[in-house]
């Protein structure tokens, strides 16, 4: 039940559809902040093209044009491989992290009302009153 909540959670960014691959590097990202992009390729057994066709979307674009980008990750330079990239959560991906966090943390039916409404304003773009919630 609690994958279900996480999978509802993510698909609140109003994707439809967010592939177990997309997960798996979010999570990966959000585990490792700051981690290098050609890490993900071996950690998450990912191909080079997938990895970075999932960076991509995960930031603020997605590789199709009619379709914005989930805004959850950052990537910049790295400073150490001009040809590499840093990737970083977003104040965005960071209030996603926080809310799978404190939803783990409590019995699964206490998680419900505090994560409906998470999940309304997550789809009203509420990001400042959803870090209220939080505490």
């Amino acid at each position: 039940m609690r994958a279900f909540m996480v999978v509802e959670l993510l698909r609140s960014t109003g994707e439809k559809e967010f592939p177990a691959q997309l997960m798996s590097i979010f999570f990966w990202i959000a585990a490792h902040n700051g981690c290098k992009q050609e890490d993900l390729i071996k950690e998450c057994n990912i191909s080079k093209s997938s990895v970075s066709r999932c960076v991509t979307w995960l930031g603020p674009k997605h590789r199709l044009e009619h379709r914005s980008g989930l805004k959850l990750v950052r990537r910049e330079r790295d400073p150490d491989n001009w040809r590499g990239y840093r990737l970083y959560l977003t104040p965005k991906g960071d209030i996603f992290v926080n809310i799978l966090d404190n939803y783990n943390q409590g019995p699964l039916r206490e998680g419900y009302p505090l994560f409906n409404k998470i999940q309304q304003k997550l789809k009203e773009a509420d990001i400042d009153s959803i870090s209220e919630d939080l505490g």
